[in-house]
């Protein structure tokens, strides 16, 4: 049960910190601590998935190359989604 109410939880404040960074409407002293905490979070993950990996390279050799492979491939989804987010908003800008 309260991994359900964590969940929600997070997803409010995810969602809702997604939408706050994209109005321009709202104050920069709330919309970039927001984007930091944004960015922090998907790096937190990213660095723990590698440290798992790292770790795990000793006892399971074929699980640890998946996981490193699959924190790749969420890092470079995460530049790239971060990489459009910038050009579209720089787009609106000009």
């Amino acid at each position: 049960m309260w991994d359900i109410v964590f969940e929600f939880i997070l997803e409010i404040f995810f969602e809702g910190s997604l939408e706050l960074t994209k109005n321009k409407k709202i104050s920069k002293w709330i919309r970039y601590p927001l984007m930091f905490l944004i960015i922090l979070l998907f790096v937190g993950v990213i660095a723990l998935m590698l440290a798992v990996a790292i770790a795990m390279y000793k006892t399971s050799i074929l699980a640890s190359l998946f996981l490193i492979g699959l924190t790749i491939f969420m890092l470079v989804g995460s530049v790239a989604k971060l990489r459009n987010v910038w050009m579209k908003q720089n787009d609106k800008t000009n």
